[in-house]
């Protein structure tokens, strides 16, 4: 399945890759607050709609919004301004659906320590302790990802979801990906006005 995967969502790797390398590149707290916000805008609404189709188990060490709230709030946002964060429409009805979303949302974690390593060096504690969504997947990132392939092929051999509907629900998620990270001017406004607004008024 890993294998499958990785080589048949490939020619949507380097442009995630892209979308997720632009945290490292943050001029400011202030400017990564803003990226996080993005990331939780997309990834909450997702891990809400998978905890309705997956298994506890196969959650339980992979969701991450709640890490991403408290980063948030640890770098100034109240928990009712991040609440009002807007948030991707995720639709996804189906367990094959639903592990390739699965896929695409955990393949970050790859990148999630040179990301940190970074961040931390640049604003030091400037950041307020900030990365805990980052440093989620701890030290071994790859073989979190390698147990998650093979949770997803024993989860769909159980039931009974053909590879080939994981994989279209993967390029599904990475097309959907790309087009809430795109630089949309209407978005970018939505979420600087929410995170302005709630600091100012802290």
């Amino acid at each position: 399945m890993l294998l499958r995967l990785g080589l048949e969502t490939q020619q949507h790797h380097a442009v995630a890759d892209a979308d997720r390398i632009a945290v490292m590149e943050a001029s400011s707290p202030a400017d990564y607050r803003a990226q996080l916000a993005r990331i939780l805008g997309f990834e909450a609404p997702v891990e809400s709609a998978l905890a309705h189709l997956l298994e506890a188990a196969l959650l339980r060490e992979r969701t991450k919004a709640h890490w991403l709230r408290r980063d948030l709030m640890a770098l100034g946002l109240e928990a009712q301004a991040v609440e009002c964060i807007p948030r991707y429409p995720a639709r996804i009805t189906s367990i094959a659906q639903a592990l390739g979303w699965l896929f695409v949302i955990e393949r970050h974690t790859l990148m999630s320590g040179l990301i940190r390593r970074q961040l931390e060096h640049r604003f030091d504690q400037l950041l307020c302790g900030a990365t805990s969504y980052l440093a989620a997947c701890g030290d071994t990132p790859g073989a979190r990802f390698r147990s998650l392939c093979e949770a997803l092929d024993e989860h769909g051999s159980q039931h009974a979801t053909h590879p080939t509907l994981i994989v279209a629900a993967a390029c599904e998620a990475f097309r959907a990906q790309r087009q809430w990270y795109a630089p949309v001017q209407e978005r970018e406004t939505r979420v600087a006005s929410v995170l302005t607004v709630a600091v100012s008024g802290s």
